[in-house]
């Protein structure tokens, strides 16, 4: 008797959760409220000799019609990702740390040498022509988007690039 009691309480619980967790979605509809955002060429160059820091460079295309905004990337085996940008002031070229960048809706933002770019420090192994290391987006809405970064030399990133492929967001 104990044993059904328990069975049905547990049941009735269940149920109960189910059906708030759909009740608070009815009519909700994700596409609405999420950028489909897409990089493309994610690539980080390795550590030249005696340096603590690199670059990384990557292309991420928002297709949706709201803005998205960049807040934050990490990538796998480093202790330190920043956004920067160099900009003009005063004739002269200046980097410095951004805390965001906002890719407007159906419209893109290449990270490049003489814009943004990613600064990563403080590898943790180092880093191999070759290897491809997971890079993690975050944005201000809360949602995240995870490609590879191919690992390259600093003649490869000067040279041309290659279409990479293409990771959308989830």
């Amino acid at each position: 008797m104990m044993a059904r009691l328990c069975f049905s309480m547990a049941s009735a619980l269940v149920f109960s959760f189910f059906s708030s967790s759909l009740a608070a979605h009815a009519g909700h509809d994700h596409d609405a409220d999420v950028a489909k955002l897409e990089v493309t060429n994610a690539q980080v160059r390795t550590f030249l000799p005696a340096s603590n820091s690199s670059v990384g460079y990557l292309t991420i295309i928002n297709h949706s019609g709201t803005p998205a905004t960049l807040t934050k990337a990490t990538l796998d085996g480093l202790g330190r990702v920043e956004i920067h940008k160099h900009s003009h002031v005063n004739g002269m070229m200046k980097m410095q740390q951004v805390k965001l960048v906002t890719i407007k809706a159906h419209e893109s933002v290449s990270f490049q040498p003489g814009g943004y770019h990613l600064m990563v420090f403080d590898p943790k192994e180092p880093l191999k022509v070759g290897q491809e290391r997971k890079l993690t987006l975050y944005f201000n809405d809360g949602n995240r988007l995870f490609t590879n970064a191919q690992v390259v030399s600093l003649e490869a990133q000067a040279a041309p690039t290659k279409p990479s492929k293409h990771h959308a967001h989830h």
